[in-house]
């Protein structure tokens, strides 16, 4: 069995999460806005370390049957350069760049793919766009990006609301998709069966995905949220929220929704693999419900 892999269907189209590794990151960086006591409190009634968060990088593959999409491009080599992000973690698990590999342990090589939709240009998600030689890795695709998100990492505000490495990371891998580029629109169909959901606030432009066939219908989150907990203290907010009271909003919006439709919810970010599961409403927020995979 490939660990780094998980099928499932939507209807009609079938799914496939992908791994490409995970990153630790100081809890102070995903809870910016709370004590760390009480944060590290939250991390120990769930068993979870409390000297770092662990957050996987998970991408999604569609196959539409008429379409071969993926969803964000991977992280590339960000992990080598984890311990000079955050030093003083234990870094042993922070891997990334595992997507090629995986992808095609399931049978998908980078060829196949004709569409790749960008939910944001973080490096976590666009930092896999291009190889040793500066080269499209999907260079058989075209790819889908929401106008706000584009127009914002060309922008002069990009450097002065985000880090210069976020900025030259995100302007080094967008470049080059100049001439396959589609910019979309809140609702925008990108694919039959795949539409964007405008989620500004993480990012300028973040957008989420409704993915739906026969009848099924799954919400691919991005980073609209980035941690289980965010979710159960939706005042708890991370560093990485550009446009905290935005993102605010759109979180609610887009939460609200799925727990109203019993929506299956896929979150890049959320453990454990394969990032699948439910939303409840609970209190003043909701309660993530991992799916059972059942190995």
């Amino acid at each position: 069995m490939n660990t780094g892999s998980f099928r499932f269907a939507i209807g009609e189209f079938e799914c496939v999460s992908v791994s490409d590794g995970a990153l630790n990151y100081p809890p102070e960086s995903f809870f910016s806005n709370t004590s760390l006591e009480r944060v590290e409190e939250a991390l120990r009634e769930r068993n979870l370390p409390t000297a770092q968060v662990m957050t996987p990088y998970t991408c999604l593959f569609v196959d539409t049957g008429e379409h071969r999409v993926l969803i964000d491009a991977g992280a590339g080599d960000l992990g080598a350069h984890a311990a000079q992000m955050f030093p003083g973690l234990d870094h042993s698990t922070s891997i990334t760049g595992l997507l090629l590999e995986n992808l095609r342990a399931a049978g998908v090589e980078s060829s196949d793919i004709d569409t790749v939709i960008i939910t944001h240009a973080h490096p976590d998600h666009v930092g896999g766009m291009l190889d040793e030689e500066e080269r499209l890795v999907f260079g058989n695709a075209r790819y889908v990006i929401s106008q706000e998100e584009w127009d914002f990492w060309n922008s002069d505000d990009a450097m002065a609301r985000a880090p210069a490495f976020m900025v030259d990371t995100a302007r080094r891998n967008l470049e080059p998709l100049i001439d396959r580029l589609t910019l979309v629109e809140d609702g925008s169909e990108m694919v039959p069966g795949i539409r964007a959901v405008a989620t500004f606030g993480h990012t300028p432009g973040h957008i989420a995905l409704s993915i739906a066939s026969g009848g099924d219908r799954l919400l691919h989150i991005s980073d609209a949220v980035l941690y289980p907990l965010h979710l159960e203290y939706p005042e708890w907010t991370p560093v990485f929220d550009m446009l905290p009271d935005l993102a605010s909003a759109s979180k609610h919006r887009v939460f609200d929704l799925a727990a109203e439709e019993n929506a299956l919810v896929f979150a890049h970010h959320f453990p454990p693999f394969p990032n699948l599961g439910h939303v409840r409403k609970k209190e003043q927020g909701w309660n993530w419900q991992p799916l059972e995979t059942h190995g």
